[in-house]
């Protein structure tokens, strides 16, 4: 089996374990994934396995030792239900308190963007929820590359009230109030990984961009939890409040049945 091959059936393999729902994202046996470029090739097949959709980005800023974080976002934004699907893991719901970015329009490949021209082309900023799922089983040591290749754990995002992008650009730490029925509220000093969140943003867009990736209209981008991950109850409803931006209310509730 040549390269090109094993890439091929890596990307249909991760992508099947992602629409099924449960299982392990495990690598099967002689497989290893050992360079961003694999990475970003097995990317571009499962967006191309995915019926060309990907909906977006998560995205940080490279580590000091250069580590990337950028990941497709391959299942449609869930926007502003009372109630959210999502797969759980020990009867909680994973979630991750974020500042999501709407492009407004395309954004051609292979060309580098200024910020100025990147801020003119964010139409919209929500508050958000990124929804995790751990894939890879418990015994499996994944490598950074595998993840990356899985997408860092996304099961996709849940977006709530669109708030002010000069607010959002500013947000750089917030406090969360966390309520949940039955429960005691919690204050978290909330502090975004990359000091701002758009510059992720802007890393990510030219990122993408320099490695042939299109960037369309509508497009969502997430760039780093304010609280890391949290685990909240399913069936209850939540309320989350970022703080003198606005509050996020929903539901989670299990996808199988």
């Amino acid at each position: 089996m040549n390269n090109s091959e094993k890439l091929q059936h890596i990307a249909e393999h991760l992508l099947s374990k992602r629409k099924c729902g449960s299982g392990a994202s495990d690598l099967p046996k002689g497989f290893t994934l050992d360079s961003i470029e694999d990475v970003l090739v097995i990317q571009k097949l499962m967006i191309k396995l995915n019926d060309e959709s990907v909906y977006g980005w998560k995205c940080m800023l490279p580590s000091s030792n250069g580590v990337i974080t950028l990941a497709p976002l391959l299942h449609k934004p869930i926007k502003g239900t009372d109630t959210c699907l999502i797969n759980s893991e020990n009867c909680k719901a994973l979630i991750e308190p974020e500042i999501a970015f709407v492009l407004n329009k395309d954004l051609s490949a292979l060309k580098p963007y200024t910020n100025e021209q990147i801020d003119n082309a964010i139409g919209r900023a929500h508050l958000a929820l990124e929804l995790i799922e751990n894939r890879f089983s418990k015994q499996y040591e994944a490598t950074q590359f595998e993840k990356l290749a899985d997408g860092l754990s996304n099961q996709g995002v849940y977006i709530g009230p669109e708030i002010s992008q000069k607010k959002a650009y500013e947000s750089n730490n917030i406090t969360l109030i966390v309520e949940q029925e039955g429960d005691n509220s919690v204050n978290v000093a909330g502090q975004h990984p990359g000091k701002l969140p758009q510059l992720p943003l802007y890393w990510a867009i030219n990122f993408l961009s320099a490695n042939g990736f299109k960037l369309e209209k509508n497009q969502v981008f997430i760039t780093g939890s304010y609280n890391g991950l949290m685990e909240v109850e399913m069936n209850k409803p939540i309320q989350i409040t970022y703080e003198g931006l606005g509050k996020i209310h929903v539901k989670f509730e299990t996808t199988l049945t």
